[in-house]
């Protein structure tokens, strides 16, 4: 099954399913990703910080499970990889999710979601740059663009 496709107006979230982030880091993603009409929604533990991750395992996967549950969110995009998404996958629900597909986009750890979606579920998900690449790489990189379009 493949999610809707994104168009302007559409709610992006962002979590870190792993490794701690600061605002700094995302801002030209953020900066970007507006730019070309969407809104970003945080997960709202997004920039804690839990020794190297971002927050507690509990507080990382509310934070995915809220995204995966809001049916306005039309993709989550894990904001960088390391370790620790493996940590919280079984604290995960897909019920709603299976109800509402949504792209779930990166790399390097959240290879464990792809796997996981692909194996028990059939949804497309995309192995993606993420965000904290961005402040980088630039809003106007081809990895950006094909990213976003």
């Amino acid at each position: 099954m493949t999610p809707p496709y994104l168009k302007p107006g559409d709610k992006i979230g962002i979590v870190s399913t792993a490794r701690k982030i600061t605002l700094e880091e995302l801002q030209p993603a953020v900066d970007c990703f507006r730019n070309e009409g969407f809104e970003i929604v945080f997960g709202k533990n997004l920039f804690k910080v839990e020794n190297q991750f971002s927050g507690t395992d509990d507080e990382r996967a509310e934070d995915l499970q809220l995204m995966l549950d809001d049916f306005e969110i039309k993709a989550i995009l894990c904001a960088r990889g390391g370790y620790g998404t493996v940590r919280i996958i079984d604290k995960l629900n897909f019920t709603e999710f299976q109800k509402n597909p949504k792209w779930i986009c990166g790399f390097s750890d959240v290879t464990v979601l792809h796997s996981h979606i692909e194996r028990n579920f059939g949804i497309e998900t995309i192995h993606s740059i993420m965000p904290v690449q961005l402040q980088k790489l630039g809003g106007e990189s081809e990895a950006a663009k094909t990213l976003i379009n």
